[in-house]
């Protein structure tokens, strides 16, 4: 008998997990050494919405230690420093996402690729990839694509890179699996004041990149839950 209740309290903490809206935060440090993920976090607490949601992948660690507001902060993710969106698009993506069956991807990626000498076209190239990836994983997968941060030291081909995303939006984006942008691009206002170091967001950087990724968070983990209740979200 104990082992029958033990087992059926496990069944239905899969079952709960299982529910929750999954939430796949992508990139490179940007993703990873950076504390936006915990301001998201507070969001979505706010909303009310932090237990119907479990950010995914296979990283946990949180080098900055970035402390949420709110509890609980899922630390999960999928930000890789140093690495190029070519690699990920060509030997990990498909792994990743395979496993975790994200309902909602986040990306930023690129800046890496700018300072290995990709073109702009590898870098689109790469999201191609990535994007046809998360739709074999889930065909209903809503991608919000981030515009890059600024990158002071070489900033061109970002730039160029940005101006191209809203055109790969429009070709991409479906009814069953939409695409929106978070702009978080120097011409949306992120300057290179909110640089700690040249490349990375400081604090003030955080709370800008939050401010654009939140929002788009929130309004699609409402969309997951209403379409599954059968409904639409407000």
């Amino acid at each position: 008998m104990r082992f029958s209740k033990i087992s059926t309290l496990m069944g239905l903490a899969l079952v709960a997990s299982a529910q929750k809206v999954k939430f796949l935060p992508l990139g490179d440090s940007i993703t990873e050494i950076t504390c936006w993920r915990a301001l998201v976090w507070d969001m979505l607490s706010a909303e009310g919405l932090a237990d119907e949601v479990d950010f995914v992948g296979s990283m946990t660690n949180n080098p900055q230690n970035c402390r949420a507001q709110s509890p609980n902060f899922d630390t999960g993710h999928e930000g890789h420093s140093g690495w190029q969106a070519v690699d990920i698009a060509n030997q990990y993506i498909d792994g990743w996402v395979e496993k975790t069956v994200p309902d909602i991807v986040n990306f930023m990626l690129g800046t890496n690729d700018v300072n290995g000498g990709k073109t702009v076209a590898q870098i689109i190239g790469a999201y191609d990839k990535m994007l046809a990836s998360m739709r074999a994983a889930n065909p209903n997968v809503k991608v919000i694509i981030d515009k890059i941060i600024p990158l002071p030291f070489k900033n061109g081909p970002i730039v160029e890179v940005n101006k191209l995303i809203p055109g790969w939006v429009e070709t991409n984006s479906t009814p069953e699996s939409p695409i929106v942008i978070a702009d978080c691009s120097e011409d949306n206002g992120f300057t290179a004041s909110m640089l700690r170091d040249g490349v990375h967001p400081n604090a003030q950087g955080d709370k800008v990149m939050a401010d654009q990724i939140g929002p788009l968070v929130i309004q699609y983990v409402k969309d997951v839950l209403a379409a599954r209740d059968g409904g639409a979200a407000e």
